[in-house]
């Protein structure tokens, strides 16, 4: 099927679309997403939403920059996406880039957890009182490849 996203019309396959059984803080009514890759890197993607072209959030695999994230979600919200084991689950959290891209944030409180199998998921809070919804991220400054200090 073609969707049209903020990056121009794009042909995608309805079995990679990823429902959100509640949809995402503050878009609850966008339920129908697509992850797109972003040119140059595989650490970065877009959450792009099927039902509103201009709705596209960029996202990461946080281990990239937080090796250690382990965010401790209930397994009531997990048995809602039909998870019961860790392999089954993939887990975004959505980045801010602000103008100065010096203070680009992560949202590690709320993570975006995916059924790859079922392709369900939701944001959910986790429950780690160490985690903070604008977590700064520390990208290497002048780095030829321009990853992440963690990367």
């Amino acid at each position: 099927m073609t969707i049209e996203t903020r990056f121009g019309d794009r042909e995608v396959d309805e079995e990679k679309v990823i429902t959100f059984t509640n949809g995402i803080l503050g878009l609850e009514q966008y339920k129908r997403y697509i992850l797109l890759d972003h040119p140059g890197t595989d650490a970065i993607k877009w959450l792009q939403s099927v039902e509103e072209p201009e709705i596209a959030l960029p996202v990461t695999n946080p281990s990239y920059f937080y090796p250690n994230y382990t965010p401790k979600i209930s397994t009531e919200n997990l048995l809602q996406l039909d998870i019961k084991s860790p392999e089954e689950a993939v887990v975004l959290c959505v980045i801010t880039i602000p103008g100065d891209t010096k203070k680009i944030t992560i949202n590690l409180k709320a993570p975006i957890i995916i059924n790859t199998a079922k392709r369900l998921a939701d944001q959910l809070i986790a429950e780690n009182p160490e985690y903070h919804i604008r977590q700064p991220m520390k990208l290497k400054k002048g780095s030829g490849d321009r990853r992440c200090e963690s990367c």
